[in-house]
């Protein structure tokens, strides 16, 4: 357990400003995440050092394609969350306070990572908002160890506690779920938030991708794809998007995403982003990256192997187009 940063005392009662609910507890009471709680006017983090998984990845898991392309990373993960989606593919570990049977410190896992020979550190699997103070410890440790670190996230976060990370931040997945109403209807959150959260990560030059889990009657029509893709184009089109298929899960029972809804929406998002991709569907191509400019293949994925073909600099050998992408494959 661990004093939590971001609280304030209101009215006898602990305001926890750490994302837009801005849980307002009695004593004794937890917030909406399961694992903020007011213990004797006092908010406390009960899931720090509660690490309960962690693994080495191929960075393309989270999924990040332009940052350190091929590269292992270490992913760490507290249990909690501060969004409820009905959908969580997750939900296992996202959506209760789970003990680990051995408290692990911010230095064990940044020595196992450099251990293990890994290029980043990733906060993953959950919501690293929701354990941040572990996660903001753990990422002092990596920086001065020369390790990346790298935030998959829903985006639900204040500006204020994500001020306080973006020194120590270096990429970052953001999901975009929905439309203000599938926000509010199936994850119990708003959209504004993430929105600016993305905005936030892009101006300050943190390196971000976008994910939107494509679900079946829900927000796979054109119009929910059209309005993803707009809002990503308004911040900025070279922001990869990544197009996930859809699996029956936890409160949700809809079925997978088609093939053919994944690729429409591909093709949709192409019209004002630069890389689009399919993610959870193999054998389709659809995770490659295209040269904008002549299409061609310049790097392949399949499964946890990457092969590249980008020339010097980083450039498509077939017509020299600059490619962006941060690090070396």
């Amino acid at each position: 357990m661990k004093t939590a940063m971001f609280q304030k005392k209101i009215d006898g009662k602990i305001m926890c400003e750490l994302c837009p609910h801005m849980c307002l507890l009695d004593e004794g009471e937890i917030g909406k995440c399961n694992v903020r709680q007011n213990r004797k006017g006092i908010l406390r983090s009960l899931n720090y050092g509660h690490i309960i998984s962690r693994a080495i990845d191929p960075i393309e898991k989270k999924p990040l394609f332009h940052f350190f392309p091929g590269s292992s990373i270490y992913s760490i993960a507290a249990s909690g969350c501060n969004l409820h989606c009905k959908f969580c593919q997750n939900h296992e570990i996202s959506q209760k306070f789970i003990e680990s049977d051995k408290l692990i410190t911010p230095l064990e896992i940044v020595n196992d990572a450099l251990k293990h020979g890994c290029k980043s550190i990733a906060y993953t699997y959950t919501e690293p908002t929701i354990f941040f103070e572990f996660a903001f410890e753990t990422m002092k440790l990596a920086k001065e160890k020369g390790l990346k670190n790298i935030w998959v996230s829903n985006g639900y976060i204040n500006p204020r506690p994500l001020k306080k990370i973006l020194p120590l931040l270096d990429a970052a997945n953001i999901d975009l779920k929905g439309d203000s109403k599938f926000y509010e209807e199936i994850s119990e959150g708003k959209i504004k938030p993430v929105i600016n959260t993305i905005k936030t990560l892009f101006k300050k030059q943190v390196w971000v991708e976008v994910t939107n889990l494509l679900i079946t009657d829900l927000n796979d029509s054109e119009e929910q794809i059209k309005f993803i893709v707009n809002t990503i184009s308004n911040i900025s089109n070279e922001i990869p998007l990544h197009f996930s298929k859809y699996h029956s899960s936890y409160k949700l029972n809809k079925e997978q995403t088609s093939l053919e809804t994944l690729k429409r929406a591909i093709i949709i998002a192409k019209e004002k982003l630069t890389f689009v991709y399919g993610g959870n569907i193999r054998g389709q191509g659809l995770e490659n990256t295209r040269c904008p400019n002549c299409g061609f293949v310049i790097i392949i994925r399949d499964r946890d192997q990457v092969s590249s073909f980008l020339g010097k600099d980083k450039t498509c050998p077939k017509c020299h187009e600059t490619i962006k992408i941060v690090g070396n494959l």
